[in-house]
């Protein structure tokens, strides 16, 4: 995905719980825009399926909530993560290489600035690790 003005893969919840790619995406105001992909393989399969039981689970609690109005930018989702995704202390995954959990889906924020710290942290790691 590099670079400052490409878009970001996304797909329709529904779709993604159902692993179906998505015909159509909703107008975004992420700029400079999403582009509809089958996020199942995007990401492995570890992190797919717990999304997935997540949206089914919270949907039991929340009836609506699993919708195709819905839409994952690569991935996110509009609830607070109750788990933390693992990672060094290199901000890395330990196990997915260039992988770097950041912000409150991660857990690792509360907020919309503390989210913003830590993917400032998680760009700085990124980038010592490019330049050396």
């Amino acid at each position: 995905m590099g670079g400052g003005n490409q878009v970001v893969p996304a797909q329709r919840m529904k779709d993604f719980v159902y692993n179906k790619l998505s015909e159509s995406l909703p107008d975004s105001s992420y700029k400079p825009g999403i582009k509809s992909v089958n996020l199942n393989e995007v990401f492995p399969d570890f992190i797919t399926s717990t999304l997935k039981e997540g949206f089914l689970n919270f949907n039991q609690k929340l009836k609506g909530y699993l919708t195709n109005d819905a839409v994952l930018h690569a991935c996110e989702s509009r609830t607070s993560s109750p788990v933390r995704i693992p990672r060094n202390e290199f901000l890395e995954h330990p196990g997915v290489n260039g992988l770097y959990p950041c912000g409150e889906g991660a857990g690792y924020a509360g907020g919309i600035i503390s989210a913003a710290i830590d993917g400032v942290k998680c760009v700085v790691a990124i980038s010592e690790k490019l330049v050396g």
